[in-house]
């Protein structure tokens, strides 16, 4: 099946109608062209395939979630995904095991808390990550949560974006430790201070991404306003729809057209695109960020005087509707109520006034939660592996719980590397 000729005769975006269909019709109606357009609505068949079951990946901007949200998302795990559910390296969360005949309740209970599944999967913009402690770390350069909305809601349900040649990932970050990693995705924008105006400007990369082909992504070469990250972002993805490799899908990411064209004549179609010029700015020379910890886990005070923030590992971003409820609550009980998910799997709390730490810590150890991991649950993520992915080679979520329990019995490291357990040389996690 060739899937730009399925777009052609149809906008993945269209095939919504189809989805509460096919929920009626069962599983064996469902069309092979229709199923690969599943995916503009996170939709996924899994292993086994031939029992008929779904993934669900939920689109969560930035990772952003309220406790009713969560609570939601919980509750469809354990009524239709046999209790699990998985936290992605996007800031997403998965459920497994859901039936065709399910998918009407689990679209329409994420729309009433104000989540949803579109454009989380398919070729167009999917989830655009941000740091999970924007708007509360001490060190951060600019709060980007607003611009992480803005961006989100320009792209999604977007006609001009729902039909890219690949996959198309966006991080934007005013973290100081850039832990989103620009360098991984096909636009990564990150604040730096502006030593000619002043204040606060935004460095772009892109053509960033991993799999059997892995490209860090390149300087564009200038500074930009945060007004302007928006409209830039609408630029460079409106460049690579019109001109990336619609012949190949295995050439089709944005990285090897930045590689092609390099980086003056794809900057010169981008400000085409744009209609002005860009503010020119050579990329300075590479210096160490830090080597301060770049997953925000554990306790740390927030700018907010009194308030703190604490960073939950999630060993493989694998846990359950149980303890997704429990978090929720957790949330509510001692916190603002605000949650986020990280880009390494793991969960964070927020805004915990300092008089109540003693008492979210003593509930986080009577449910098992680590809010004071080893360096190596730190560093260890896992792609969803062959249990359930149609791609996978090798199961993964089992073994990195066993790789963590050697490493951290074994070796006591301060600054760990990133250490990613992946189940095909796709490289996903």
């Amino acid at each position: 099946m060739n899937i730009e000729e399925v777009k052609k005769g149809k906008d993945g975006l269209d095939v919504l109608a189809d989805i509460y269909r096919y929920a009626k019709l069962g599983f064996k109606a469902i069309t092979p062209e229709d199923e690969a357009l599943f995916r503009w609505y996170g939709i996924y068949t899994q292993r086994p395939a031939s029992e008929g079951f779904f993934m669900v990946r939920l689109r969560i901007p930035g990772g952003d979630l309220t406790p009713d949200q969560l609570r939601t998302i919980a509750d469809l795990s354990i009524e239709h995904g046999r209790g699990l559910a998985d936290i992605t390296v996007r800031q997403n969360i998965q459920l497994h095991w859901v039936r065709v005949e399910s998918l009407p309740d689990v679209l329409d209970r994420l729309r009433a808390v104000g989540l949803s599944t579109t454009e989380a999967c398919g070729d167009c913009v999917r989830n655009i990550i941000n740091c999970p402690v924007s708007g509360v770390d001490h060190d951060e350069l600019y709060d980007t949560t607003p611009l992480i909305r803005q961006t989100n809601d320009f792209f999604v349900g977007n006609r001009d974006f729902s039909n890219l040649p690949r996959k198309f990932k966006i991080a934007i970050t005013g973290c100081a430790v850039r832990c989103v990693y620009p360098e991984i995705n096909d636009i990564g924008m990150f604040a730096v201070h502006d030593a000619e105006r002043g204040g606060t400007a935004f460095r772009v990369r892109v053509g960033g991404g991993l799999s059997t082909t892995p490209r860090f992504s390149k300087d564009l070469g200038v500074l930009i306003d945060p007004q302007e990250a928006v409209e830039l972002c609408g630029a460079i993805a409106s460049v690579f729809r019109e001109e990336g490799n619609r012949e190949n899908r295995k050439r089709a990411r944005l990285k090897f057209l930045v590689e092609q064209w390099e980086i003056p004549r794809f900057r010169d179609a981008v400000e085409a695109r744009l209609g002005h010029n860009l503010r020119i700015a050579p990329e300075p020379e590479a210096t160490p960020i830090t080597e301060r910890d770049r997953s925000h886990l554990g306790i740390h005070g927030q700018h907010q005087q009194g308030h703190y923030y604490v960073g939950l590992s999630i060993l493989g971003g694998r846990t359950s509707g149980a303890d997704l409820n429990r978090l929720a609550d957790l949330s509510e009980e001692h916190g603002s109520g605000r949650i986020r998910t990280t880009n390494t799997q793991n969960v964070i709390l927020l805004d915990i006034p300092e008089r109540k730490l003693e008492a979210l810590t003593s509930n986080l150890d009577r449910y098992g939660f680590e809010y004071q991991p080893s360096w190596s649950r730190k560093a260890i993520i896992a792609c969803t592996g062959i249990q359930f992915c149609k791609l996978a080679l090798a199961e993964t979520k089992n073994r990195a719980a066993e790789l963590n329990d050697s490493l951290e019995s074994a070796v006591d490291i301060e600054v760990a590397p990133r250490i990613s357990v992946t189940g095909c040389p796709n490289a996903c996690g």
